[in-house]
């Protein structure tokens, strides 16, 4: 009988590393650790992938781990479709309960990663290496990478997560007081309606939802002559309505009618933080912030000290 030679040992050894190596590779070896975002004390992180090279097939992401240095998430299944240009968002229950915040794909407990230094790896395939100093914790930008670019070059940008449904957003986690709740960020314009003919009652609806970190808000008036002389000057109070909550509308009665003979009375509304710190009064045309009699402009009724880091929502001219 004529034998059939066995194939060498080596030949079996190259045929299982090409065969084995299908499963493990094929359709989730380029996603990239795209962009990492944590405020100050890691209570709202989020991660997110992307994939690269125009890649249209990696959606065997099952029990493939994302992980730091203390903490490792499975993903629990397989995607669907294309993964042409697609994203994967791990992020924190406070995160995804800010506003503007697309929904995560999946949740993470805080503090998943450190916020001074870490190894950010999605399973065997990518990783995201910052040290101390590197990640921004100002609750505004993030650390990113180029999916695309082999260096793995880090660069810091205003924070963009986007989810597996194409779903992008932006979210301000800073600590400072909040922004003037004009609602030009969000969903709820500022307006006022008159609730009788002479109009000494009012109704104010503000935006309650867009800027972070609200624990009261405050109505400040003026009439006429409270206004600057000049562009960039003080605004001079008539009055002050302080402490009127955080939910909207606000029912302004015993509206008070100007002294000065103008018949005019002007009005805002801003909010304080937790700390009594009072947040903008919103920008003048040429951009810069209103200005009160208080310190650092604050009104210095309601509230003594401003501070007016977070943007968020400032009203135009």
């Amino acid at each position: 009988m004529r034998s059939i030679p066995r194939p060498s040992t080596a030949l079996l050894g190259l045929l299982m590393l090409l065969f084995g190596s299908v499963p493990a590779f094929s359709g989730v070896h380029l996603w990239r650790v795209k962009e990492v975002f944590s405020n100050a004390d890691g209570t709202i992180q989020f991660i997110e992938l992307a994939t690269c090279c125009g890649s249209t097939g990696e959606i065997f992401t099952q029990s493939k781990v994302i992980s730091s240095n203390a903490h490792n998430f499975p993903l629990p299944g397989n995607l669907t479709g294309s993964t042409l240009n697609k994203h994967i968002l791990l992020a924190t229950s406070g995160f995804a309960a800010l506003p503007g915040a697309p929904t995560p794909d999946h949740i993470i407990p805080n503090n998943f990663f450190s916020t001074t230094a870490d190894v950010i790896s999605f399973d065997v395939y990518d990783t995201l290496v910052f040290s101390a100093g590197q990640l921004p914790t100002n609750g505004t930008s993030s650390l990113n990478k180029d999916p695309n670019d082999e260096t793995d070059t880090t660069f810091t940008a205003s924070n963009s997560p986007t989810n597996f449904g194409d779903v992008s957003g932006s979210v301000n986690a800073s600590s400072g007081p909040p922004g003037v709740p004009d609602g030009t960020g969000g969903t709820t314009p500022m307006t006022v309606a008159a609730l009788n003919p002479d109009a000494s009652s009012l109704q104010v609806t503000f935006n309650v939802g867009t800027c972070t970190n609200a624990a009261n808000h405050h109505l400040l008036y003026g009439q006429r002559s409270g206004l600057p002389a000049v562009l960039g000057g003080t605004f001079s109070l008539f009055g002050s309505l302080c402490a009127i909550g955080t939910t909207s509308p606000y029912t302004w009665s015993s509206v008070p009618q100007a002294s000065d003979g103008s018949g005019l009375i002007w009005f805002l509304v801003v909010a304080t933080n937790a700390s009594g710190i009072e947040g903008s009064w919103g920008k003048d045309k040429n951009g810069s912030e209103r200005i009160g009699p208080g310190n650092n402009g604050a009104d210095g009724n309601c509230a003594v000290l401003k501070d007016v880091t977070n943007t968020c929502g400032h009203s135009g001219p």
